[in-house]
C-alpha cells in the first residue's frame, strides 16, 4: 500500500487551479468595465476558441437557440453587437469549479438594458475554458430557461430537487458508458441545445446541434469511431435544475489513421434539467486527446 505523498506533490495542480481562476474573473471583470478592447485582450494568444453567442429565441420555438463560434473575429463581433445594447453588471457565484484547464461558475448574472436602464437577473451557469492559457479559450453562458424544477422524493427532504437532477446524471452517465445512443436521446428536449468537442471530427471545435435528431445522429457517429473502455468522474455539481460534471475518457479508436490506439481525454459540461426530467441544454468543451498505446 502505498503511503501518503509528499505535500509538494500534493499542491502542485493548485498554481493552475488558482491561475485559471484568476484568468477567468480577470475576464469577467472587463465585462463590468464594458471596454470591449479590454475584454478581448483577455482571450488566449491563438484558437480555436470556443464561445456561445447570447441566445435567441426563434418563432414557434420553446428553448433558446445556442450559437457557437469559434474564431477571434467572430467572438470580437458578438461582444461589439451585445455591448452596444446591454451591459454585465455582476455575477454573484454560489458554486467555482476551478481545474488546470477550465474554471466552472453557477450562480446569478445581472444585467442592463442600455436603451433602457432597466435591470434583470437570473440564474446562470457558465464555463470558462483556459487549457493552461494566461487568456481564456472561451466562453460557454447558458441562463436558466425552465420555470419548473425537476420534482424529487419528499424523503430526501430539502435536497429533493438535486437527488433527482442527480439521478437523471447517473441514468445518462450508465448510458454514455454503454453506448446507448436510444437512451441517451430519450431524455433530451426535442429542441435540445448541444455544443461539445467533435471528437469524431478530431478537430479543436465544439459541434453545434439544435434537436434531438441532430445529436443522434452525432452520438452515433461518435460510437461509430470510438469504443468507450472507461468514464470515471472527476468532478461532478448538482442543483434542482442541472448539473456539471468534468469526466475522464477512456475510448479505443475503431477506424482512421489511429485505429486500434487507445486514448484519454477529460470533458467538462453541464446541462439544463427540464421539471419533466428532460436535457435541454448540453454544452461544454474538452481536452486533447493523449495517446496510451
Amino acid at each position: 500500500m502505498k503511503d501518503r505523498a509528499k505535500v509538494e506533490d500534493l499542491l502542485v495542480t493548485s498554481d493552475l487551479q488558482v491561475q485559471t481562476s484568476a484568468v477567468a474573473w480577470r475576464h469577467v471583470e472587463a465585462e463590468y468595465v464594458d471596454v470591449v478592447e479590454d475584454i478581448l485582450a483577455t482571450l488566449a494568444p491563438s484558437g480555436p476558441y470556443a464561445y456561445t453567442v447570447v441566445p435567441t429565441l426563434e418563432e414557434g420555438k420553446e428553448i433558446p437557440t445556442q450559437r457557437i463560434v469559434d474564431t477571434y473575429e467572430a467572438i470580437e463581433s458578438s461582444y461589439r453587437n451585445m455591448h452596444r445594447f446591454a451591459a454585465v453588471v455582476g455575477i454573484r457565484p454560489v458554486a467555482e469549479i476551478n481545474a488546470s484547464w477550465y474554471t466552472f461558475v453557477s450562480g446569478s448574472g445581472r444585467g442592463r438594458d442600455k436603451n433602457t436602464g432597466a435591470e434583470s437577473e437570473r440564474p446562470i451557469i457558465v464555463l470558462f475554458p483556459t487549457m493552461g492559457s494566461e487568456g481564456i479559450t472561451g466562453e460557454l453562458f447558458w441562463g436558466r430557461t425552465q420555470r419548473e424544477s425537476l420534482p424529487g422524493d419528499p424523503a430526501d427532504g430539502a435536497l429533493a430537487g438535486r437527488f433527482a437532477v442527480a439521478r437523471v446524471h447517473d441514468a445518462l452517465l450508465d448510458a454514455y458508458r454503454k453506448g446507448d445512443v436510444d437512451a441517451i436521446v430519450e431524455r433530451a428536449h426535442p429542441e435540445v441545445q448541444t455544443g461539445v468537442r467533435d471528437y469524431a471530427a478530431g478537430v479543436g471545435t465544439l459541434v453545434e446541434l439544435h434537436t434531438k435528431d441532430e445529436l443522434r445522429s452525432h452520438l452515433q457517429e461518435f460510437y461509430a469511431h470510438y469504443e468507450v473502455r472507461d468514464i470515471e468522474v472527476v468532478q461532478q455539481h448538482f442543483d434542482d435544475w442541472f448539473f456539471f460534471h468534468e469526466l475522464r475518457w477512456t475510448v479505443e479508436a475503431r477506424r482512421g489513421p489511429e485505429a486500434g490506439a487507445v486514448l484519454r481525454h477529460h470533458t467538462a459540461e453541464y446541462a439544463e434539467v427540464s421539471g419533466t426530467g428532460l436535457i435541454v441544454a448540453h454544452i461544454g468543451h474538452g481536452t486533447d486527446q493523449l495517446n496510451l498505446g
